[in-house]
């Protein structure tokens, strides 16, 4: 009687033993499987890195580098705001972009800016630009941040908008443009106003 308690004792043990290192091979595939999606998460977190320094290749706008092709088409694009020239508002605006990893444009924001009207348009010249190729590194494309400021002028003078810039040194600063309007006046002799379109200029 005593023999077979034991022997079941023992058959009962060793079911449980088995059952247990069956949740433990359980465990462990469950844990490579989740550090695998880790480690392919973690590789995905390092592609979507924001660049602002050396890479293989830097990003081209229309075949031209940033500081020639971009500046090129914002100085031709850009429009002195009418209401601005008119009231002789002017100001330094700075412009935040990422260059995407597919050469679009995105995340553009005033980190600097100006009157409202002012930044405005600076949104809308950086927001409207046609797609870039993208800068790389090791032959893949890698995402790219730049600063553009946009400076403002009519003729004349006027005063000053500009606020203080919060410029992030994880972003490419790029050289200033220069955008001049000219406000309307009177000729007080010939008892006309003359009017003068917003101007650009091309740099």
């Amino acid at each position: 009687m005593v023999e077979l308690m034991i022997v079941k004792i023992k058959k009962n043990v060793i079911n449980v033993l088995r059952k247990m290192n069956i949740v433990s091979v359980v465990l462990v595939a469950l844990c490579l499987f989740a550090c695998k999606n880790l480690q392919k998460s973690v590789l995905v977190d390092k592609t979507d890195k924001i660049y602002f320094g050396k890479v293989d290749e830097n990003p081209l706008f229309s075949g031209k580098p940033a500081e020639e092709g971009f500046r090129k088409y914002v100085s031709a694009f850009t429009v002195y705001p009418v209401e601005a020239a008119k009231n002789i508002i002017i100001g330094r605006v700075f412009v935040e972009f990422i260059v995407e990893r597919d050469g679009s444009v995105s995340n553009v924001k005033i980190v600097g800016g100006a009157d409202p009207v002012l930044e405005f348009e600076a949104l809308r010249i950086v927001t409207a630009s046609p797609n870039w190729t993208p800068a790389k590194i090791n032959g893949e494309a890698v995402r790219m941040s730049y600063t553009l400021p946009i400076n403002f002028s009519v003729g004349g003078g006027g005063t000053s908008t500009s606020k203080k810039a919060k410029l992030s040194k994880k972003s490419i600063l790029l050289e200033e443009i220069g955008i001049i309007g000219f406000s309307c006046f009177c000729n007080i002799e010939q008892k006309t106003i003359q009017r003068c379109q917003p101007t650009t200029i091309r740099v």
